[in-house]
């Protein structure tokens, strides 16, 4: 292995044990979940007592918003599952 020479990246990410659509799709949405909670994005989530706010595509609630905590590492993630 010390021999090989990667200039792809594809071959960069087997080497780094990144060589399985699911094991790039947990870090990549981990990596922006990570990023997401630092910058205090799902603070939108979240009523000021704790709660948490509904969907707003699911449901009619006038409290609902699109800022759900979990959407955009799953979206991230899927992004990363389907075209890596």
């Amino acid at each position: 292995m010390s021999g090989m020479m990667v200039d792809d990246l594809r071959g960069k990410l087997v080497i780094n044990g990144l060589g399985h659509p699911f094991a790039r799709t947990f870090v990549t949405a981990t990596v922006v979940g990570v990023a997401a909670y630092a910058t205090g994005f799902p603070r939108a989530s979240f009523t000021d007592d704790g709660g948490l706010k509904p969907f707003k595509p699911l449901s009619r609630d006038p409290e609902a918003t699109y800022a759900h905590f979990l959407v955009l590492p799953i979206a991230i993630g899927t992004a990363a599952f389907l075209f890596t």
